[in-house]
């Protein structure tokens, strides 16, 4: 079992939960409970039913150490009749499950007239396929002991919990079958259960206009607010397209998401549309790409939904031989077609074969966005300029926008109202005070450990907790690993010592950054926790004595961050504005816009910690990767998030970053709060459009006045963009595809003649040191690649030069177990290099090139390097014989 498969199963536990009953698997879960846990989770359900059972059955499923125990619990749920929970927990995809959401509401809704007109023993051996065998047997017991109305109220709660997907439809065809009258109340209609995915919506006109230039054939960007329906105008453009082949073609779709979580939406959209047309629909992601043929899945789809590096990856190494394979390319997001963006990279294909008049065929491309942006322009003709370079990137002719139907798309989009509060920042920030003092020492002695390298904190103008010190810091650190002495030994202390500074200080900056922005005491338990783990690694002098420091203010600064009198005034402010539209409108749904992830932790906890806002139940949506404060979420979490947002009662507010700003279906919200949060003119119009419902309301919260200034200047950039595109659609057809055409020839020949050979793999062999103590690690030489992208060292040798810990998450991904962290065997350095694993049956360390310096044996000149890629040395790939030497 792995820390992955418990968070997911600690995310989904709702629909655990709400289709569960523990009672009927216990006896195949015996092995694995004790004896006292059974009977608890049986009196949970006899006396609170058994969704209390099934959160009590969880508790003690969660806290197995034992490995083997999911795997159990799968087979349980298998023999037991639970498919539908089995298929979907072991997927982590429980669309199916959620779809059944609206007949239960149905059921709910009919229950006095169920009881009041079935009789269950007529329709059970029907039903009993969606039954476990144990609820048909309960249902026949309490019709015979309690009759007929007790028993139809036992299968209501029994179908309530059915995790079986047919179970409405079959539920259908047994009362048809008995000629009960409830089934002409039993409405069980495959098309409106859809659930808003449009699969037999009749389109609007405003649609309708938005989709013509692209039904005509005409490469076009299709620019609209968010809400309106884009993804359905290009269910519109796509069905058109591959309806109007000639007899005997076929056309080829692929559809082009950014974000996962984008991209699984769409695969589902279109899943839906099309495969009751008769066409196939596949999606390709980074998360499945590993287990699948892109090339394959190319072949046998009509639709394929991918997310574009996947495209890139194929055409670079020539799986896919080129573009002309698809017929029709749909840019979701086509904004983001710029400098070396995967889109660009895929339009830069297109465009070398437009250009250079290649003889095979071109697909037809789709843009689609809520903003096109207008760049750094200050004027209409500057912003038109922008315009066109977008439009040249994507090879468009024509940008529709609503012109025709403006009345029916404000009738259906609601432009918020904006409104700016300014908030004063704490008048005495003591907090503040003593973490830049300790932060002055720290620099201080920093600057005394080499009388060369101390210039580099002479750098003055610094204002401690802002991204402007976070990046200085970042800087000198890297400066410190590759500072060199001719005494090594020497060179050694001082780059430890400065490479610990460095990192204190890079903390402090952090706590800085989070107290700014939530409450005192999240930013010290930020503190608290890097120092708990700086005692639990090497722990030298050095840091004996930059913990020493922090200690002697630790008292000081708990009784700072708990006086009430030092509460941070945005908070305040945010909490007057939750009360007052919650009072205002009890179902209130808010996103909650923030910076970092961070912050969404800090307010999330700020919440829930809060009894005054009891009525809200927050729920949190990050990205996917991570940072130095904290790690991204799992996609089925930001899957459960997504859903539970949109499911009526689960969450009232989301606590997001940028991941919810693009392209993400979030249900319509009536309230949007930008918490010290603003972009350029494309994130304010798509953070704006995320407030949908009539009547709602965009916040923007902050204390820096120039935040509202850059706010103003997006809507005044706002203006001009449409300014632009009216300007733009006015002009002679044959004019704008000149510009156009002018401007593609020019990036071309930019691109040409920057064009850069790749870089010829150094042979010499190098030494790879320890970032932090420079101590000798190993030689390129002795590196292997594992399957690409996974770096190990060969030999007894480096065994002997690093220490392993048990890794605090272990998990298994790919043909890898994560099993250990991997860090310096010097006593006083003890710094991560990277993760031992197990891969297939080989034990073996795998290092990251960030944690080394690397030094060039006959200059002895040191460099360092941030990803692998960016390391050109002459690779070899693993063999497995070679582990037999």
């Amino acid at each position: 079992m792995t820390a992955e498969q418990r968070q997911n199963l600690q995310a989904f536990r709702d629909y655990v939960r709400k289709t569960l009953d523990p009672t009927y698997i216990l006896s195949y879960m015996s092995p694995w409970l004790q004896d006292d846990e059974v009977q608890y989770i049986q009196a949970e359900k006899n006396n609170k039913g058994p969704m209390e059972a099934a959160s009590l059955f969880l508790q003690y499923l969660l806290q197995i150490q034992t490995d083997g125990w999911f795997q159990a619990f799968l087979d349980a749920l298998y023999h037991a009749g639970y498919c539908g929970l089995y298929e979907a927990i072991k997927s982590w995809d429980f669309q199916k499950i959620e779809k059944l959401e609206e007949h239960r509401l149905l059921l709910r809704r009919l229950q006095p007239e169920f009881k009041a007109r079935i009789n269950p023993t007529d329709i059970l051996s029907e039903m009993s396929e969606c039954l476990i065998n144990q609820e048909c047997e309960e249902i026949r017991q309490i019709c015979f002991t309690k009759g007929m109305m007790a028993g139809a109220e036992k299968m209501v709660e029994c179908l309530l919990r059915s995790d079986k997907e047919n179970w409405p439809k079959v539920l259908k065809f047994a009362l048809e079958k008995e000629d009960n009258k409830f089934s002409e109340l039993w409405i069980v209609d495959e098309e409106e259960s859809c659930n808003n995915l449009h699969s037999t919506l009749k389109p609007r006109n405003y649609q309708l206009e938005l989709a013509l230039p692209a039904q005509k054939g005409k490469n076009t960007i299709i620019c609209a607010p968010t809400g309106c329906g884009k993804t359905f105008v290009s269910l519109l453009i796509c069905e058109h397209h591959l309806k109007n082949f000639p007899h005997g073609q076929k056309g080829k779709v692929v559809f082009f998401a950014n974000q996962i979580p984008v991209y699984e939406q769409q695969a589902t959209v279109f899943s839906r549309h099309f495969e009751r047309l008769g066409y196939s629909v596949a999606g390709v992601s980074g998360v499945t790409t590993e287990n699948v043929s892109v090339q394959h899945i190319i072949e046998i789809n009509d639709i394929i939904i991918l997310t574009p590096q996947i495209l890139v990856n194929n055409l670079n190494n020539g799986t896919i031989p080129s573009l002309s394979v698809f017929t029709l390319m749909i840019f979701d997001e086509c904004h983001n077609t710029s400098k070396h963006h995967p889109y660009n990279q895929i339009m830069f294909r297109y465009l070398d074969q437009k250009l250079g008049e290649s003889p095979d065929p071109l697909p037809q491309v789709i843009g689609l966005t809520a903003s096109v942006g207008v760049g750094d322009a200050k004027t209409v003709d500057e912003a038109m300029l922008h315009i066109c370079k977008l439009c040249a990137a994507l090879d468009v002719s024509v940008i529709a926008t609503v012109k025709d139907n403006v009345e029916e798309l404000e009738q259906v989009v609601y432009k918020p109202q904006k409104i700016f509060r300014k908030v004063e920042s704490r008048t005495t920030n003591t907090f503040k005070s003593i973490i830049s003092q300790l932060m002055r020492e720290t620099e201080k002695l920093a600057k005394n450990v080499s009388e060369e390298l101390g210039n580099l904190f002479q750098i003055q103008n610094r204002e401690f907790g802002t991204q402007k010190y976070e990046q200085w810091i970042v800087a000198v650190h890297k400066a410190c690993m590759v500072f060199q002495m001719p005494d090594k030994e020497e060179e050694s202390r001082i780059c430890r010592v400065l490479f610990l500074y460095t990192s204190h200080l890079r903390k402090y900056n952090d706590a800085l950054i989070i107290s700014e922005d939530a409450q005192m005491k999240d930013a010290l338990n930020y503190l608290k926790a890097f120092f708990r783990n700086v005692r639990e690694a090497a722990f030298d002098e050095t840091e004996k004595g930059l913990t020493r420091n922090f200690e002697e203010k630790l008292e000081e600064l708990e009784k700072v961050s708990m006086d009430p009198s030092n509460e941070n005034p945005k908070l305040r402010d945010l909490y007057l504005i939750l009360q007052e539209e919650y009072h205002l409108k009890p179902e209130t749904k808010t996103i909650l816009f923030v910076k970092t992830r961070a912050l969404v932790d800090a307010l999330k906890k700020w919440i829930e910690e809060n009894p005054a806002l009891s009525f809200l139940k927050p729920g949190i949506l990050t990205g996917r990767g991570k940072t130095n404060q904290a790690t991204g979420m799992t996609l089925p979490a930001q899957k459960y998030a997504l859903e539970a947002f949109r499911a009526s009662g689960d969450n009232n507010i989301l606590i997001a970053t940028s991941v919810a700003d693009e392209g993400i279906d979030i249900a319509q919200c009536n309230l949007v709060i930008l918490y010290e949060y603003v972009g350029n003119v494309i994130k304010m119009i798509q953070t704006r459009g995320r407030g949908r419902a009539r009547d709602s309301k965009c916040f923007l919260l902050t204390s820096n006045a120039d935040v509202i200034e850059k706010e103003k200047a997006n809507m005044f950039k706002e203006k001009i963009m449409h300014e632009s595109i009216s300007g733009l659609q006015a002009w002679d057809e044959m004019k704008f595809e000149k510009m156009v055409h002018g401007i593609q020839l020019n990036e071309k020949f930019i691109r040409d003649s920057q064009h850069k050979p790749q870089p010829v793999p150094d042979k010499e062999n190098k030494k790879l040191l320890c970032g932090k103590c420079k101590a000798f690690a190993c030689y390129t030489a002795d590196i292997r690649v594992v399957e690409k992208s996974h770096y190990t060292v060969l030999g007894k040798a480096f065994k002997e030069r690093f220490v392993s810990k048990l890794h605090p998450k272990p998990k298994s991904y790919d043909s890898f177990e994560k099993k250990a962290k991997i860090f310096c065997a010097i006593q006083n350095c003890r710094h991560d290099w990277g993760i031992h694993v197990k891969y297939k049956m080989f034990e073996i360390p795998v290092i990251k090139i960030e944690s080394f310096v690397v030094e060039d044996i006959a200059s002895g000149v040191q460099s360092r390097h941030s990803k692998w890629k960016d390391f050109h040395f002459e690779r070899v790939e693993f063999d497995p014989a070679e582990m037999s030497h």
